[in-house]
């Protein structure tokens, strides 16, 4: 069946929004799993817990920053992803490294 060049124009045309939301979305997901880490940080090297108050606060203003782009599935499984890289990197190179402090500075920027 021959497709008209309209119809594999509008193809082509959605094929190329497709393509162009992926970097976006990779973007506001790496960036939420950063912000992540940084709480997940602050609590391991500080040694303390946020309140649900807190932990709301937060990530109300994380949602605010990715645009409520990411939804609830994929935000659970950026924040699963982040506990353990963000436990493993603490342990390998310390609080102070400036790994651990540059994911702690993102956090401290988020709860202002």
């Amino acid at each position: 069946m021959k497709m008209s060049r309209m119809m594999a124009g509008l193809l082509a045309g959605a094929g190329l929004a497709v393509v162009a939301a992926g970097p976006a979305a990779a973007d506001m997901a790496e960036t939420y799993q950063q912000y992540q880490s940084g709480l997940i940080a602050k609590q391991i090297c500080s040694d303390s817990k946020l309140s649900q108050d807190e932990f709301n606060k937060l990530n109300e203003a994380l949602d605010k920053k990715v645009n409520y782009e990411l939804g609830a599935g994929e935000r659970l499984s950026l924040i699963e992803s982040a506990k353990v890289s963000t436990r493993k990197l603490v342990n390998r190179e310390g609080c102070d490294s400036p790994d651990v402090t540059a994911l702690i500075t993102l956090f401290d920027e988020l709860s202002r």
